[in-house]
């Protein structure tokens, strides 16, 4: 039975792929701090498809409790064969107006809790030539005016995950990282943002996004497998990053008018 840990499992599209993954026949490590939330959902998931899923209380930025679940997995698991980190927060503002310590705080979660988890889990990935998974962001890839924090944080995981794709390679380890663009989640539930505005627009992305959760975790499921690195659900995101990619001055003018469009809406 392969064995998964997958961070903030407990809601949107962590519980997505904790529910793929489990469908699949694996064993899951429904990791998160929303306690009653982790332990019902693992609770059902090892009742549904009769294998060994479990609960654990996770802060993603606490060395210690990372430290706490490596060993307990060691114990319960003998091993891991993959690590999905894909806790994290969202904020929004101008780099003016968003405090300093709200920047802090979305970089702390959604960087450094990726980073600590790469390097309390990789040892173990190496030794079952494992997969890392990193959910990142489109924000991540191309970015959106008064997104700076957000999109610098899930930059830096584009950027480790690159980094560790060569640096695992030698030891049999693959390493994907995701970008989604917007879909139905909670991710708003815990959002910092200095504009409402911004918030607004975020649930309007949100609620016309024509992928779900469900179907990023399937498309996770299948590109990880495949050794894919850059798995991005959305098909005209794609687009957009290699137009970014190929012709950047046609891009920026572009986005320019999107944000536009939107904002006038």
């Amino acid at each position: 039975m392969k064995r998964i840990l997958i961070t903030g499992a407990a809601s949107g599209l962590g519980l997505a792929m904790a529910k793929k993954y489990a469908s699949e026949g694996w064993a899951v490590c429904v990791a998160d701090i929303q306690d009653e939330e982790g332990r019902n959902i693992a609770s059902q998931l090892k009742e549904q498809h009769n294998s060994d899923c479990f609960f654990q209380h996770l802060d993603i930025t606490n060395e210690d409790q990372w430290q706490q679940l490596v060993n307990i997995i060691s114990k319960r698991w003998l091993g891991l064969d993959a690590l999905i980190n894909n806790a994290g927060v969202a904020s929004g503002g101008a780099i003016d107006s968003l405090p300093v310590k709200d920047f802090q705080w979305t970089v702390d979660i959604n960087l450094m809790g990726a980073v600590k988890g790469c390097h309390f889990c990789v040892p173990l990935l190496k030794k079952s030539k494992g997969m890392l998974i990193n959910v990142a962001s489109m924000a991540g890839l191309v970015n959106m005016r008064r997104m700076s924090a957000y999109s610098a944080s899930k930059a830096g995981i584009v950027a480790l995950s690159e980094s560790l794709l060569s640096e695992l390679a030698p030891f049999g380890v693959t390493v994907s990282v995701v970008c989604p663009a917007s879909f139905p989640s909670n991710l708003l539930s815990t959002i910092r943002s200095s504009s409402a505005d911004g918030v607004k627009v975020a649930g309007k992305l949100m609620a016309r996004s024509p992928v779900s959760a469900d179907d990023i975790a399937t498309r996770v499921y299948n590109d990880s497998r495949k050794g894919r690195h850059i798995i991005i659900p959305h098909f005209r995101e794609v687009i957009l990053w290699k137009l970014k990619r190929y012709l950047p001055g046609i891009y920026y003018i572009f986005m320019k008018k999107l944000v536009h469009k939107i904002i006038s809406r």
